[in-house]
């Protein structure tokens, strides 16, 4: 055992508590502790595996973060993770300060799903807000001796899970923290993001763009500038995922607690509220007046910046569209070489609809590495979109031969089942893809609808189980998780099953309603619980309440009473609105098909109409 190893702490978690843990394992290392913390618990091979196994083996004190996450979740990596840690406690003597079992929030010892073995030594409860500096004090106390040392050795060995220790120097010991091993800024993107399977890792690209703002080395930047840039590079990378986002937002809320009047943060922030929305990570709308408002406070300070141009641009990209345009302008004649703007021209030219202009831009910003796979997977949307199929398919196996994200490993299995029909083949695609890719919310959601084609509802089922939350927000599926999963149970031919989940469902959404009553995707979904579930009359209503609060405005298929319609089995209803759909413009979502017809589950009720058998036959698309 090394000697960083005497001295280390291991934070074993819940990915949904990524930010929280990572505020206290900052405030370990600002204390000189060794903290090995990695803000995934999705497994990566057999050489990761063995090397958290190899920490729990080695650390000193074993740190399990408890919380109301970690008791919604039957399964994760985590509890592997808490599993070896009281077989290693079984060897040790009682008294040993062995596990520390820490509390975020209100979950009670009594109701925590936890191993026996916690409950036999004291708990800490945290308020990590404003107190994880006490928690560190504590956990000095408990390790003593020379942490400075330890913290030395594991910088130069690399044995750490975060490779974020403390370097020694003069200056308080949490600047010295900021320094990374090596000094190179792609290690803090690494240090506090997920990364690929152990195979992927040699031959991985910095997913981040570079700026004019990063020409100094980050360790000369003012500390609260340090956790901005943490947080950009996390916004700014282009295999970015929710938990990425939402480190981000700890890092760069916690930078502005630091530095009140610096417009690059600002306009990191606001940039952060805007790409909530766009990326469908949070759909609520709330950060719409912050990416607003923090955008002008940016402007404000830092005028001729472009982070500040380009946070203006996506705060004002639907609502003055001229300034957003302006903004982007401007600062490519101030950063030329950045791909960060020709891209986002291209996106503001897309939403505008206007298309040729949009794909001339993400064409150039193909030419930059650095941003050529975001680039070409815009074009894949622009080309499905418009159902040109065979244009779509080219563009996202261009983006995933570059880099396999989320996005283009998800896009590829869309085209499999839009255009080609091929449930089978779409899983394939979705299998092979990098394991962090695989646990993320789209990936699962998408897995789970090629199951439901392919007539394999245990896969689906299989794939929901990785899905910890009850909501969905995802730009291919947005609604509750237990619809889903009675689709699945039906399709088992366990009806008692899905009835059980439709109804959880629809309690769900009714508590939902209650805070959002005049949500009309609340009523949609809620209408499609209470159809499946067989209570027609209640779906009706919810019909048309939805058409009433939506002014009878025709949707695309994916938000549209014809799934209400679809699920009560009326034909007459339903077919005019799907013969609608396959006809109809695009819409800048997912395009309706008779594979998709002929497929979905959604449709089984139909089936038997002539008129539905007709618009299932396949008609000439768009190569």
């Amino acid at each position: 055992m090394s000697a960083a190893a005497n001295h280390a702490v291991f934070l074993s978690y819940a990915s949904q508590d990524a930010v929280a843990v990572l505020r206290i394992a900052e405030a370990l290392r600002a204390a000189g502790i060794v903290v090995w913390f990695d803000k995934d618990e999705l497994v990566g091979g057999d050489a990761w595996d063995q090397k958290i196994r190899r920490q729990i083996k080695e650390c000193a004190i074993f740190v399990p973060v408890i919380s109301a996450n970690t008791n919604a979740r039957a399964e994760g990596y985590f509890r592997l993770e808490w599993k070896l840690a009281v077989d290693r406690s079984h060897l040790m003597a009682d008294d040993a300060p062995f596990l520390f079992p820490i509390v975020i929030d209100d979950t009670s010892d009594a109701a925590a799903r936890v191993p026996d073995r916690f409950r036999e030594v004291q708990w800490t409860r945290l308020n990590v807000k404003d107190t994880p500096e006490t928690l560190a004090k504590r956990v000095q106390k408990l390790l003593g001796g020379d942490l400075a040392v330890g913290a030395r050795l594991d910088r130069a060995q690399g044995e750490g899970r975060g490779r974020a220790t403390p370097l020694p120097g003069k200056g308080p010991a949490w600047i010295r923290n900021i320094a990374m091993v090596g000094g190179l800024i792609i290690g803090l993107v690494y240090a506090l993001r997920p990364m690929w399977s152990p195979q992927r890792r040699a031959e991985a690209k910095p997913a981040a763009i570079p700026t004019p703002a990063q020409a100094a080395p980050i360790e000369s930047m003012s500390p609260a500038r340090q956790l901005a840039e943490k947080a950009r590079l996390l916004l700014d990378a282009i295999d970015s995922t929710a938990d990425d986002y939402a480190t981000a937002e700890g890092l760069v809320k916690r930078a502005l607690e630091l530095e009140q009047n610096d417009g690059d943060i600002w306009a990191i922030s606001s940039r952060l509220n805007s790409m909530f929305m766009s990326r469908a990570f949070d759909n609520s709308g709330a950060r719409r007046e912050p990416a607003r408002s923090q955008a002008e406070r940016a402007a404000k300070l830092a005028p001729d910046s472009v982070e500040t141009l380009l946070a203006i641009a996506r705060a004002n990209r639907r609502e003055d569209v001229g300034r957003a345009e302006a903004a982007l302008r401007k600062a490519l004649t101030l950063a030329p070489r950045d791909g960060r703007l020709t891209l986002n021209l291209g996106s503001l030219y897309r939403v505008q609809n206007r298309l040729d202009e949009a794909m001339a831009f993400y064409e150039q910003a193909a030419g930059s590495p650095d941003v050529m796979p975001l680039a070409r997977y815009d074009q894949f949307l622009v080309s499905f979109y418009q159902r040109k199929f065979g244009d779509a398919e080219r563009y996202v196996r261009e983006s995933v031969a570059a880099l396999p994200t989320t996005n283009s490993v998800t896009g590829q299995a869309m085209v499999e089942l839009t255009w080609r029909g091929q449930p089978d083949s779409a899983l394939r695609v979705l299998a092979a893809a990098p394991g962090n890719v695989r646990a993320e919310p789209r990936t699962v959601i998408v897995t789970v609808l090629a199951a439901q084609m392919k007539r394999s509802p245990e896969e689906g089922l299989a794939a929901l189980r990785r899905f910890p939350a009850d909501y969905v927000n995802d730009a291919w599926y947005v609604g509750p998780k237990a619809l889903l999963v009675g689709l699945c149970e039906a399709q088992a031919d366990r009806p008692e099953a899905a009835r059980v989940a439709w109804e959880s469902g629809i309690a769900l959404m009714q508590k939902r309603l209650e805070a959002a009553p005049n949500n009309p995707d609340l009523h949609l979904r809620l209408g499609e619980l209470f159809a499946w579930s067989g209570q027609g009359d209640a779906a009706l209503r919810e019909v048309k309440i939805y058409e009433q609060l939506t002014s009878g405005q025709q949707t695309d298929w994916t938000w549209s009473a014809v799934r209400i319609y679809a699920a009560l089995g009326r034909a007459a209803e339903a077919v005019p609105l799907l013969a609608h759909e396959l006809s109809a413009p695009p819409s800048g979502r997912w395009p309706l098909t008779p594979a998709l017809l002929r497929l979905d589950p959604l449709w089984d009720k139909l089936r038997g109409d002539p008129r539905f058998q007709a618009l299932c036959a396949e008609t000439p698309e768009k190569k």
